[in-house]
């Protein structure tokens, strides 16, 4: 479990904020919330509350720990991060120094206003002692064990799994019946909300993805990953490693300068379109060496699609009904899915270097007004015609298709 287990390792020390190497508190602006959980379970007097905010390259940006004194939810927390960077927030209650209540990540978009993220909810936490992947079909999960108990992780939560008897190999359940999975040797059935997955194959778990960057004239790329950092020039004959350092953190970039091999790379979290394309990626990247300066992008552009769902706002620039709501969320495993102002719906979508398509998409049959059907349909006709994406100065996603914005929609 990546998201906890950083939380997990975190110091005992109380009562502690810490902003990230090379920011001042000028700098900074105040993240605020309350921890809550639905279990009617009071906490001892001795827990503690643990709130940290992750960036770019699961960097640190902000950290808090203090006791609770007795206080139970919902718990109030406040922590500073830099200004201009987005991050990802987790809560985690501790009792007897281990993490008992963990939250799922927070998106805070980039900005130096202060925010308040409102009531995060926590879920009881079982530190798992051995995680396997299994290959559904195009879906990839992940278990793990703890004692007798089982954690199914599906990419967008983590459910719980009682083992329950079974004619042969090991069978878990969730208590209220959302989720099954069934081992047998090296493969398993596995079955989610009432879906039946594909087989499952056990598989040996992917190494952390590296981080990349790419540039055009000249071409290079660079990668990051495992603390270190390779930068490949000359269309691959040329090529330097370099360990990386902690980042300092200004105007919003972070900077990491490795003398050792003459680089100085500058990572902000703006979107940048590759030159060739024209394809939007989540940050624009400098590098500059002794020789040279290289500009381009880095990142990976589902990242920029990925998380909370966006609602539709325009539809072939001919608006939406009011009061319809038109959704799109899009998720890692390659499905898209959403409401179309009446029906829910499904499908795939591929993303290359080059392309974005969706679909085909299938929904559930209910019917409403003509009005809202028919803006449906309008709806499903253009996400066909969808050949590319970007991301506007707004924020806004724009889903094109022959050169025009076919969808617009915003977080």
């Amino acid at each position: 479990m990546p998201v906890f287990h950083r939380v997990a390792a975190l110091g005992l020390t109380l009562a502690l904020t810490a902003l990230a190497p090379g920011v001042s508190a000028q700098d900074s602006r105040s993240i605020e919330g309350r921890a809550s959980y639905m279990a009617r379970i009071a906490l001892p007097p001795d827990a503690e509350i643990a709130v940290e905010a992750r960036g770019f390259n699961d960097e640190s940006l902000g950290f808090v720990r203090e006791a609770t004194e007795g206080a139970q939810v919902p718990l109030p927390f406040s922590v500073d991060i830099p200004q201009g960077l987005r991050a990802d927030l987790r809560v985690a209650i501790f009792v007897d120094g281990a993490p008992r209540w963990l939250s799922a990540p927070v998106a805070v978009e980039p900005g130096a206003e202060p925010v308040d993220v409102g009531e995060v909810m926590l879920r009881p936490y079982t530190p798992m002692g051995f995680t396997s992947e299994m290959v559904c079909g195009d879906r990839r999960l992940r278990l793990g064990f703890a004692g007798e108990k089982a954690l199914l992780d599906t990419g967008t939560a983590v459910i719980e799994l009682d083992q329950v008897r079974a004619a042969s190999g090991a069978k878990f359940e969730a208590a209220d019946g959302s989720a099954m999975v069934w081992t047998k040797g090296d493969s398993a059935m596995v079955e989610i909300e009432g879906e039946a997955l594909p087989e499952c194959r056990l598989v040996p778990p992917d190494a952390a993805p590296a981080w990349t960057a790419r540039g055009n004239e000249p071409f290079w790329t660079l990668e990051m990953q495992g603390g270190q950092v390779t930068l490949t020039t000359g269309m691959g004959a040329e090529s330097v490693t370099a360990q990386l350092p902690d980042p300092v953190i200004a105007d919003g970039a972070f900077g990491y300068a490795m003398p050792e091999a003459d680089i100085r790379l500058t990572v902000a979290e703006t979107i940048c379109r590759d030159s060739m394309t024209g394809m939007p990626y989540p940050e624009t990247v400098t590098v500059e060496t002794r020789e040279q300066t290289l500009r381009g992008c880095g990142g990976a552009p589902i990242e920029l699609l990925t998380g909370r769902e966006w609602v539709v706002e325009d539809i072939s620039g001919e608006g939406l009904i009011d009061s319809s709501r038109v959704t799109v969320h899009v998720g890692r495993e390659g499905r898209v899915s959403g409401t179309g102002g009446c029906n829910r719906y499904t499908g795939q979508f591929e993303l290359t270097g080059e392309r974005l398509t969706v679909g085909p998409v299938a929904g559930t049959m209910m019917a409403c007004a003509e009005a809202v059907m028919n803006q449906e349909q309008r709806f499903y006709d253009a996400l066909g015609k969808v050949d590319g994406f970007d991301i506007d100065e707004t924020g806004a996603l724009l889903l094109r298709g022959g050169g025009e914005t076919l969808i617009l929609a915003r977080r």
